[in-house]
């Protein structure tokens, strides 16, 4: 089974603005209204890339008022471009150099995927391991009108 990880399910999910890798600020509060798909990943972690493309089928198959956003906590912006390229994500990645998104999360293990619901609540999380498209696909399904 996938670890459970902070903030716990029916909390309300912090809000955050980091930069995105073009330098554009982005606001959790702003997604408010669609689902979110909040996943904390860095350049090191092997099961990261398995969930932001995870993330990224999930979001191609359930359309809808649905946003994905990955949060890199990798120091270095390089190294997060180099993964979004080399995958070919198409949802945001966020940059969190400094780790405050990560502490405000209580980021223990990664990946740390969230789903947020249309009021930003926290409605699911998975750590450690990657979530699968097909049960991230059903959730998310779950969770729209």
């Amino acid at each position: 089974l996938l670890a459970q990880a902070a903030p716990a399910s029916g909390a309300a999910a912090p809000d955050f603005a980091l930069k995105d890798l073009s330098g554009r600020n982005q606001r959790l509060s702003e997604f408010r209204g669609d689902v979110v798909v909040l996943t904390f990943w860095a350049s090191w972690c092997g099961p990261c890339r398995d969930t932001l493309e995870s993330v990224d089928a999930a979001l191609g198959a359930s359309g809808g008022a649905l946003a994905a956003l990955g949060v890199s906590l990798d120091r270095d912006p390089g190294r997060a471009e180099s993964i979004v390229a080399s995958l070919g994500l198409r949802h945001p990645t966020l940059l969190d150099a400094s780790q405050s998104v990560g502490r405000l999360y209580d980021v223990q293990h990664l990946p740390l995927t969230l789903l947020i619901d249309r009021e930003g609540v926290v409605r699911q999380s998975w750590a450690r391991e990657p979530v699968p498209a097909n049960v991230l696909a059903q959730e998310i399904r779950e969770l729209q009108p």
